[in-house]
């Protein structure tokens, strides 16, 4: 186990990853119960999941020697479709970008993405250590909402720094993170010109049963574990409780 945050830590599993990025896997721990986490890792790397500490499961999880796990379920992002993908991410959400940035490096695709990444602080960035080597050869962008001593990187929200991309207005981009982060970097993609069309939203953060019995995860006519958890923004756009 890897420590990322104070309540954020990262497990390694010994199966191979069979889901593509932006699939999420079901793990349980047994007598306590089971929850929909993305898969962190690449398609055909060891299984990695990124989880953040706030229930009985996830708690559980951290100090389990054995975890169950099923899957992989959803949809994942069609960045094949596209020619040039930007990767937007807030929070704790990084995880299913990190597993796209993998992917489309191991199929030597990884010129094709820009990875655009904020958080609350400095210390609250996971895979810190891989953003160091990522920044060396990959296009990754990194801002923070509020400075930490020593922080020599960029401040302010993640949707700024769709400003300067470089891959142009006919990219897709590909958006996850905390609601608000979300809605605002739609709106500044909207402004800046990009299609919405080409803008796909993660909407994993709303599953909780993932099998489509709770009613969490409802989005319009959509059930997001069914469903998603991708989505086109245009076919989700209208739904009040979006961003909610």
């Amino acid at each position: 186990m890897v420590v990322e945050t104070r309540d954020v830590y990262t497990i390694r599993l010994s199966a191979i990853n069979e889901g593509r990025s932006g699939q999420f896997y079901m793990i349980s721990v047994p007598g306590v119960g089971e929850a929909p986490i993305s898969v962190a890792s690449g398609f055909g790397r060891k299984i990695e999941f990124t989880i953040r500490d706030i229930g009985s499961v996830t708690a559980r999880i951290r100090h389990s020697e054995t975890v169950g796990i099923r899957g992989p379920y959803g949809n994942g992002w069609p960045w094949t479709d596209y020619d040039k993908i930007i990767a937007v991410a807030g929070g704790i959400g990084f995880p299913p970008v990190r597993s796209l940035l993998e992917e489309m490096v191991d199929l030597g695709r990884g010129k094709d993405l820009e990875v655009l990444y904020g958080a609350r602080s400095p210390s609250d960035l996971v895979y810190k250590k891989m953003l160091e080597d990522w920044g060396n050869t990959l296009d990754v962008h990194i801002t923070v909402d509020r400075v930490d001593s020593g922080w020599k990187g960029k401040v302010g929200f993640v949707p700024s720094l769709l400003e300067d991309t470089h891959l142009g207005k006919e990219a897709a981009v590909f958006i996850i993170g905390p609601p608000l982060m979300m809605m605002n970097t739609v709106k500044e993609a909207l402004r800046l010109g990009f299609s919405e069309d080409r803008m796909y939203l993660s909407l994993e953060r709303r599953m909780e049963c993932g099998i489509g019995v709770c009613g969490h995860c409802n989005v319009g006519e959509f059930y997001v574990c069914e469903d998603g958890p991708i989505f086109p923004y245009s076919k989700v756009k209208e739904s009040p409780e979006l961003f909610l």
